[in-house]
């Protein structure tokens, strides 16, 4: 399964993988100046468990590094990554008080 990415002029991203023609899975975000807004991530149900979220996840990591954004990780699946090992992705995390705590997952920002 290869990730693919797409990112409109708005700034509106994704990376996702398609298979027989249809999206299975996909990482939402949305770039504003040097932020990184990751807000969605999902895996259609039948194929959940097999680590396909964490490759896009992984793969965002990646591009978010090589382009010098600052994540917020509005998408609890995100949050709940970063939190797991956050001195892995302290070079990324964008924090602040007022910041989205991942509740938020599925809705995407105003």
């Amino acid at each position: 399964m290869e990730i693919q990415f797409k990112m409109d002029e708005k700034k509106r991203g994704s990376f996702f993988i398609e298979q027989d023609g249809r999206q299975i899975a996909e990482l939402d975000f949305e770039v504003k100046e040097n932020l990184l807004n990751a807000y969605h991530t999902g895996v259609r149900p039948e194929l959940e468990g097999q680590g396909i979220a964490a490759r896009l996840f992984d793969r965002m990591v990646l591009f978010a590094r090589e382009e010098g954004y600052k994540v917020i990780p509005t998408c609890s699946y995100i949050l709940a990554k970063f939190r797991r090992r956050p001195e892995e992705f302290e070079d990324i995390w964008y924090r602040k008080e007022d910041e989205p705590t991942g509740e938020a997952c599925g809705i995407p920002p105003k």
